[in-house]
């Protein structure tokens, strides 16, 4: 027996015994409640797209099956009617159709999306607060979302620009790279990144700098662009930009013969595996450095071991952070309603805004959301490409949490705080 094998048969094993010692009491309640729990899911589906956006929608529908499986089972045993109608939406027009559909015709009491970029994003948020129901963001990392474009009836699942380049900022710095060199795309975001970045460095790393900037079409050749990082003497390129257009730069910086440290931004397609072994192949120096994930299939602690254990086991696939991210945002709108005994979208909103709340997202500590960005507060991981692996589970190597985990009798707020925006940095005016 090996060891998927092994684990899904220990799995199957505990869930049995749980249900004998909790059958009497499920029966019981079985026979006393009446809640009906309905989360609708926006997921991504873009023919059209690239590798790197197969790989997230692929995910997400695997998150999906997952969570409705194991949910169902457990609501079944309380009594509680449940399920997680999905639509597949391409665009902003599908989208808005895909929500209209969750709501009104499957009973949805909230909406699970984010994916397929911040226009969507957007529109299913600025949707849900005009029909005054939770919107769970498990997809889209813009700080726009937070600030400009914040309703108050959404949630952050997904970590935020600011968050993913603090965790990096904090990384390299603590590993001596003081000298930073970035290389962005030409729109509206690549500026956003870049001037985030550069706050990250001023304000929360002394002797760390950005030593030069270009943007993407203004770098002639990346022969130029290399002499131009060794003039600076950089210590760390970073590519802001997305998946698809790192992995290209990648492939160039590499054959111009660039020996400095490249890291890109962690946007949800270049955390998947695809990238990884896209990135590899096209440049096996500079691409098989580290990246960072919101979620990690090889995380063997608290409860992450078990539920990668079983993903694994049932699709064969490494649990990527989509997965994940559709996991934890049902889990987080069921128990809402599971501990107010309610599905009214008005209750579940009051639950998700209630102050001091801990929600378990399997990252080893408690994480709760800003008040005022309702973005979640969590770690992330960091992960090396190990240079000759074919498997994709074990393509990634765990090396670090970001930020580590806090020390006994510290505040877990005060930790998670280390990275993303404070309060005074906001510019969200739905508080």
């Amino acid at each position: 027996m090996n060891d998927s094998a092994l684990r899904g048969w220990a799995f199957a094993m505990r869930i049995l015994v749980v249900s004998l010692l909790v059958l009497p009491f499920a029966l019981r309640a079985h026979a006393q409640s009446d809640l009906d729990v309905v989360i609708g899911v926006v997921a991504p589906d873009r023919p059209q797209g690239d590798a790197f956006d197969a790989a997230v929608d692929e995910a997400v529908r695997q998150g999906h099956e997952m969570v409705l499986d194991e949910f169902t089972m457990n609501a079944s045993m309380l009594g509680i009617e449940f399920s997680v109608p999905i639509e597949a939406a391409s665009d902003v027009e599908s989208a808005l159709a895909a929500a209209r559909t969750l709501v009104d015709e499957r009973g949805a009491m909230a909406i699970v999306g984010g994916w397929g970029g911040l226009d969507v994003a957007q529109a299913l948020s600025d949707w849900a607060h005009e029909r005054g129901i939770a919107f769970v963001n498990a997809g889209e990392s813009a700080d726009h979302l937070r600030n400009e474009g914040c309703r108050p009836t959404t949630f952050h699942l997904e970590p935020s620009d600011a968050m993913y380049l603090d965790a990096m900022a904090g990384w390299y710095v603590r590993s001596g790279f003081r000298r930073w060199f970035v290389v962005r795309s030409d729109d509206e975001r690549g500026d956003a990144l870049l001037r985030r970045l550069r706050w990250s460095l001023d304000e929360r790393h002394f002797g760390a700098r950005i030593v030069d900037a270009v943007a993407a079409s203004d770098a002639p050749d990346a022969q130029t662009l290399r002499r131009r990082v060794d003039a600076a003497e950089a210590d760390v390129l970073v590519l802001l930009m997305p998946a698809a257009d790192q992995v290209a730069w990648l492939g160039a910086l590499e054959e111009a013969g660039v020996q400095t440290v490249v890291a890109g931004h962690p946007d949800l397609e270049a955390q998947s595996r695809a990238f990884m072994f896209a990135a590899r192949e096209a440049a096996p120096d500079l691409g098989a450095q580290a990246r960072i994930l919101a979620f990690e299939a090889t995380l063997d602690a608290y409860g992450a071991r078990e539920i990668n254990a079983r993903y694994l086991a049932r699709f064969g696939d490494p649990m990527e952070p989509p997965a994940w991210a559709t996991y934890q945002a049902v889990k987080i709108l069921y128990e809402m309603a599971f501990f107010e005994r309610s599905s009214d979208p008005s209750v579940v909103l009051d639950r998700l805004n209630t102050e001091g709340q801990v929600f378990d997202l399997w990252k080893g500590i408690g994480t709760s959301i800003r008040p005022w960005d309702r973005q979640m507060r969590q770690s992330m991981y960091l992960v090396e490409i190990r240079a000759d692996e074919t498997d994709p589970f074990r393509l990634g190597l765990l090396v670090g949490q970001l930020p580590a985990i806090y020390l006994p009798g510290t505040d877990p707020n005060e930790r998670l705080d280390q990275i993303g925006d404070l309060a005074e940095r906001s510019r969200c005016t739905s508080r």
